[in-house]
């Protein structure tokens, strides 16, 4: 079983918990001895198999971390490790899952060998708004109800607003349909991209 591991949590004895993300499932494990192994860590895609334990979580066995050549890049893999954090809270007491999001970590993974890693998550944030149906494209800020001009804010989940209604950095509005429509941030600047970051941080 493949499977990307959202969250940490160490307990007595240097065991840990862990969630891991799978193509069918966000499950739970506990893991004896966790911290001394360098295959466990947050954001890692791992293989795995596991013993059911009938009377506690499941023991996850024979570890092994499919590791990506970017990990190794500490900027990368810092903004990964936040989004992955950002991405297991959004999931909070889910248990059975749409591949969909398990896809688009291996969707994300690839992309960062190349690109802007805030630019491939923030389309990766777009493509998961577009999926749960969160997307709001309509011609209304979200704040007043009252229509938008040509210049907007973002409010968190990138909800559209008059800058007078959020106080923040302003964007077009034909450019920020795009880049919700298609998930593509070809039309930013990086100084964009950086403030775009900021608002994906406040939460999924």
């Amino acid at each position: 079983m493949q499977g990307y591991i959202l969250k940490i949590t160490p307990t007595k004895n240097e065991d840990l918990i862990l969630k891991i993300l799978t193509p069918q499932s966000l499950d739970t494990f506990y893991r004896f001895y966790g911290a001394r192994h360098s295959t466990i860590g947050l954001g890692y895609k791992i293989d795995f198999e596991y013993k059911i334990n009938p009377h506690f979580l499941p023991q996850p066995r024979n570890i092994l971390h499919l590791s990506h050549i970017w990990e190794k890049k500490y900027e990368r893999m810092y903004i990964w490790q936040r989004f992955i954090q950002l991405l297991e809270r959004h999931l909070n007491e889910i248990y059975e899952i749409e591949e969909f999001y398990y896809k688009l970590l291996e969707s994300s993974a690839l992309k960062l060998v190349l690109q802007n890693p805030k630019r491939v998550l923030l389309e990766s944030y777009a493509l998961l708004l577009a999926h749960e149906g969160r997307l709001r494209l309509d011609s209304k800020c979200f704040v007043c109800e009252e229509e938008l001009d040509s210049q907007i804010s973002l409010g968190r989940a990138f909800l559209l607003a008059h800058p007078k209604c959020v106080h923040s950095k302003t964007y077009a509005k034909t450019t920020i349909l795009e880049f919700l429509q298609n998930a593509n941030t070809f039309e930013f600047e990086d100084s964009q991209i950086d403030c775009l970051w900021d608002i994906l941080c406040l939460g999924l």
